[in-house]
């Protein structure tokens, strides 16, 4: 593993929260949670251009977008959900309940991609260990609702 994949991942979970918060007051001035979504889109997709040209990698052929799977394109429409979600309803629960349900739903979501190797992912067990360590986060999920 590339050593400085572990940290640069920690600072990218850190940065959700931040992101949070920053779409969250763009919406609050813009008047619309769907506009400020779109603005963040579109800045972050002008800053990966930027980056690829700056880089100065291939752009992918024609044939190979092609060859893509019909599912694969959805991608941007998940995030929109995502960032629009968070975007509404993370001001009004907070940015730790709001993550913690955003992790509690990624890694339940993750166990069943998993468990039948859906979307390019090797199929793994659903083990008492995995279980409980979702159960973990749900709890801690429900704590931090509750108190």
């Amino acid at each position: 593993m590339n050593w400085l994949g572990i940290p640069l991942t920690l600072l990218a979970g850190g940065m959700l929260a931040l992101q949070i918060g920053v779409n969250s007051t763009l919406a609050r001035n813009a008047g619309s949670a769907l506009w400020a979504s779109g603005a963040s889109f579109v800045i972050g997709s002008l800053a990966l251009v930027l980056c690829y040209i700056g880089l100065r990698l291939p752009w992918p052929g024609l044939e190979a977008l092609r060859a893509a799977p019909a599912w694969s394109w959805t991608g941007g429409l998940l995030g929109a959900f995502y960032v629009t979600t968070l975007i509404i309803f993370a001001p009004r629960i907070g940015a730790t309940l709001a993550l913690a349900l955003v992790i509690a739903g990624q890694l339940t979501g993750a166990l069943l991609l998993d468990r039948f190797g859906l979307f390019g992912f090797a199929p793994q067990a659903i083990t008492p260990g995995r279980l409980a360590g979702v159960a973990l986060i749900l709890t801690g999920a429900l704590l931090i609702r509750r108190f």
